[in-house]
């Protein structure tokens, strides 16, 4: 007795195909886990390389802030002093201003510059400030 056309999964009877990479790389990394991963392990850095300003640095990541009709420019961050948190937008981050990076590292810097911005604003520092002591100039 044959089998109906539709009950096998594909005409040589192997099962479902996949790619042949599938298996190296992680299921379910996202693009938005990658995302927090780079600005989690931004902000902790920060907190490294300055622990008695930024001790107590709280930071979220939500995809897009609110858009009001009076807003020009789409915020990629936003700081609340009083909680002494950041707020960093991802879709703004990923999808403006710039074109697709080249690669992986690029992407991370792209990322990590408003996370830099967003913690100068925090602590009314310059970004530039924050990177450690190896990096800056005497003046």
């Amino acid at each position: 007795m044959s089998a109906s056309r539709g009950s096998h999964r594909d005409r040589h009877g192997r099962g479902l195909r996949r790619p042949i990479l599938a298996g190296l790389f992680k299921v379910g990394e996202s693009r938005l886990a990658s995302f927090g991963q780079i600005v989690s392990g931004t902000c902790d850095y920060l907190k490294a390389a300055w622990p008695d300003e930024l001790d107590k640095l709280k930071w979220r990541i939500i995809d897009a802030p609110v858009i009001k009709d009076s807003t020009e420019q789409v915020a990629r961050w936003s700081v609340n002093k009083k909680a002494f948190e950041i707020t960093i937008y991802r879709l703004p981050i990923e999808r403006m201003g710039h074109s697709r990076r080249p690669d992986a590292l690029d992407e991370r810097m792209h990322i990590e510059q408003y996370v830099f911005t967003a913690v100068g604003e925090l602590i009314d520092k310059d970004p530039w400030e924050l990177i450690p002591d190896r990096y800056r100039k005497d003046d």
